[in-house]
């Protein structure tokens, strides 16, 4: 590899950022590149182009993303100045602290450049920061710029200055600004103060007209202190802005961040824990639903609002929960919508495995999934530029940054003591601090939405970070699962039937048992215990799923740590007992039932009218309508009628689950990083390419004339040993004559071993094509 840093250095100040850059060592353009990664996206191919995309609008918006309020306070600084600045003044415009360590951040990130006494700011920071920069207004010569001569004179002989020069020359000297500012009174000086804080725009009416002088604002516009902007808003200058703010020009200007507010709950990884559990079981619940029930993906993309709501019944959460986890499913792999003409949001192939996972392993799936998912399920809801509100995994939702913006957040909470929680204000303010330009419209929003969904997720308890999801962010999944393991209770194998009807599950159940239970029992309710009603409809639904009531009988037998009471006997039996002696089939549909009382009951019933009912036999009956239209119209009546195949076998109505194959999606690359091994290249490449550039601006006289082989061997072994760079002239094999610069590395057997500037490459050159060779002149 190559090292130009001393070649390329440039002796006295710089005249340019290119300058500055030249002779800068290889190892601080290497961390220039990975702190503004898109500058070397791609390599660009000299240290000009390099300075050329440092300059541009969207990259020195990506930089000033990475800077803390203190250095952005710096940048502002050198921006209000308007010229050139003197590490002196700055400090004087930043209230005396200390700033060695912002301006070299600012240097690094190559946004300033010069010597301590000519600072300089690239061209489109001014662009960037606006004609406000720390709230100040524009310069006075600037806000007069589109007023006329007329217009002025008044103000002028107000002040008793001649016109417009004179005007410009007393905001220039800060002495007679005083002596104008100190005519103003207690009313005037309160308007002052407040546009001074910022912004520095006011809106009045009539503001181009300056008599009478009635109010405070019309003295002030009289006096120039205030300048119109038009008819309807006016502008405090930048000089007044600075002369009225006094020992703090550029504002509050803080060099530490706000210390971080911070408690000590107990039970963090004990709530964080419960957390993840119940999140773990919720997502099944609701993928198990979908399985059988999948909802359709809207035209837009998402899922629809009924769908939602049905979700968020489903898993007794509020509808952002729902969404939240559907976006955290999809993210894990385990959701997906079908391939489909009419797509369906189903289940993928992986979630069957993520099924036979122990708990621990499945939730850091989900953990994993949320940390890199580039979408913000909170902005669900939300109405966008279009006034329709945003579906949970459709497009309106995305936001490519998100990764990077939850990590900062998590970050934060990671710089605690184990078991210390981080007041939620404090962390805003900590990050608004650490990176006052990044975040845009949602800057506030982003961490408390952060910190709400981990503490959904179970990463947080209480607000502080569980011990577990330490071990996620800064370990191995691996590590975090069997410390979340080891928090877990054990899954129970039983449960407590009460003579209500309601079955209690003291704790979570195996696998197994919840499954059969959810099928035999809906829930009534969840928290530490969960809840569970039996009623006809439920096991009506076991008996339509195959179950025999012997079955039924079975599971609370086996499982029931209490007595299990009669009025649930009764109830099965009751339920058996009618299941099934009406049977409906497909004409559209057919009655059949051996009991004609029962038939001939069904056949008179007044509601039963819709059903089209006709009578083929005794013991059968059709209907002009789908099976499935029978069956809920005679249940909401009472009966119990079971479906029949075409055989005459009892129909059994479970659902079969589906799944559909997961989609590939490329990579989304929120936030590029360039490696230390590739910046370090990248700078190689970056000096190469500059060489190259500038000696092709010269042509060199001696490798066009044959030189001896001696001469050319003893100059080639000098330059090896220099470790200096030197023109050749070169016929390849094909006869073609050509002048490059290289770098000898070293020179033995009748060949050149060296880098070859125009191919960025190392190479092997014959001593006997070399035709001619030269030395690379200073300041090539």
């Amino acid at each position: 590899m190559s090292t130009l840093g001393s070649t390329a250095a440039v002796e006295g100040s710089p005249r340019s950022l290119a300058d500055e850059l030249r002779g800068w060592p290889d190892e601080r353009l290497a961390r220039l590149l990975q702190a503004r990664p898109d500058l070397a996206t791609p390599i660009p191919p000299d240290l000009g182009v390099l300075t050329a995309r440092a300059g541009v609008r969207l990259s020195v918006l990506r930089a000033l993303e990475n800077i803390d309020a203190f250095t952005l306070a710096a940048l502002e600084g050198l921006v209000v100045s308007e010229a050139t600045t003197s590490y002196g003044d700055l400090v004087t415009l930043m209230g005396g602290h200390d700033i060695r360590a912002a301006l070299e951040r600012l240097r690094d990130l190559a946004l300033v450049w010069g010597d301590d006494d000519a600072l300089h700011v690239v061209g489109a920071v001014r662009e960037v920061l606006g004609s406000h920069p720390a709230g100040l207004g524009r310069p006075a010569a600037v806000c007069l710029a589109r007023h006329s001569d007329r217009q002025v004179q008044p103000v002028a002989e107000a002040i008793g200055v001649a016109g417009m020069p004179g005007l410009l020359e007393l905001f220039a000297d800060r002495s007679r600004l005083e002596e104008l500012l100190d005519r103003a009174g207690e009313e005037e000086r309160k308007v002052l103060a407040a546009l001074a804080v910022g912004p520095p725009l006011g809106q009045v009416r009539d503001a181009l007209r300056l008599t009478p002088v009635d109010s405070p604002v019309r003295w002030l516009l009289a006096h120039g202190l205030l300048v119109a902007v038009d008819n309807g808003t006016v502008e405090l200058p930048r000089e007044v802005g600075l002369l009225v703010r006094g020992a703090a020009p550029l504002g509050d200007v803080r060099p530490d961040p706000p210390a971080l507010v911070t408690s000590t709950p107990a039970g963090v990884d004990a709530t964080a824990a419960h957390a993840a559990a119940d999140v773990v079981a919720k997502t099944e619940a609701l993928l198990e639903q979908w399985s059988a029930e999948p909802p359709g993906v809207l035209r837009a993309g998402g899922v629809g609002v009924r769908d939602l709501k049905r979700a968020s019944q489903l898993i007794a959460a509020s509808e952002q929960v729902a969404a939240l986890l559907m976006e955290v499913a999809a993210a894990a792999g385990l959701l997906d919508q079908s391939p489909d003409f009419d797509p369906l949001w189903l289940p993928t192939p992986a979630y069957d495995g993520w099924l036979g996972m122990p708990t621990e392993l499945r939730w850091t799936m989900l953990a994993r999934g949320w940390l890199g998912l580039a979408r913000l399920p909170r902005l669900v809801g939300e109405r966008g530029d279009r006034d329709k509100a945003a579906a949970p995994l459709g497009p309106d939702v995305d936001w490519p940054a998100a990764p990077a913006e939850r990590r900062r957040v998590l970050d934060v909470l990671l710089e605690t003591r184990a078991g210390a929680a981080a007041a939620p204000d404090s962390v805003t303010a900590l990050l608004r601090w650490r990176a006052p330009r990044r975040g845009g419209r949602l800057r506030e929003s982003l961490p408390a939405w952060t910190l709400e969904e981990a503490e959904t997720l179970g990463l947080t308890g209480r607000g502080g970070l569980a011990s577990f999801a330490r071990l996620l962010l800064t370990g191995t999944d691996r590590e975090s699962a069997r410390s979340l393991g080891a928090l877990l209770p054990d899954p129970l194998d039983h449960v407590l039937v009460q003579p209500d009807l309601t079955v209690v599950a003291p704790g979570p159940l195996e696998r197994g048992l919840a499954r059969d239970l959810a099928l035999v029992a809906d829930v009534e309710s969840t928290g530490g215990a969960t809840v569970y009603r039996v009623s006809e409809a439920s096991v009506r639904r076991a008996l339509d799923a195959g179950r025999a009531a012997s079955d039924v009988h079975e599971l609370f037998r086996a499982h029931s740590r209490t007595a299990v009471p009669q009025a649930l006997t009764y109830l099965v039996d009751d339920v058996a007992r009618r299941h099934g002696r009406l049977r409906v089939g497909t004409a559209a549909s057919y009655l059949r039932c051996d009991d004609e009382a029962l038939l001939n009951e069904v056949l008179a019933a007044r509601k039963t009218a819709g059903l089209k009912l006709r009578r083929l036999a005794p013991t059968v009956v059709t209907s002009a309508l789908p099976v499935g239209e029978v069956l809920d119209v005679l249940r909401s009546l009472g009966y119990a009628p079971a479906a029949e195949a075409a055989d005459g076998a009892l129909l059994v109505a479970a659902a079969q689950p589906r799944r559909t194959p997961l989609r590939h999606r490329p990579a989304r690359h929120t936030d590029v990083v360039l490696a230390e091994e590739q910046s370090r290249l990248a700078v190689t490449a970056l000096r190469a390419g500059d060489v190259a550039a500038r000696a092709a601006r010269r042509t060199p006289a001696t490798p066009a004339s044959r030189t001896s082989t001696a001469d050319t061997l003893a100059f080639l072994q000098d330059a090896a040993r220099e470790r200096r760079q030197v023109w050749i002239g070169y016929v390849d094999a094909q006869g073609r004559a050509t002048s490059r610069v290289v770098e000898p590395r070293s020179v033995e057997g009748g060949f050149v071993a060296a880098y070859d500037y125009l191919r960025g490459e190392d190479r092997t050159f014959a001593v006997h094509r070399i035709t001619g060779v030269a030395p690379v002149e200073e300041g090539d």
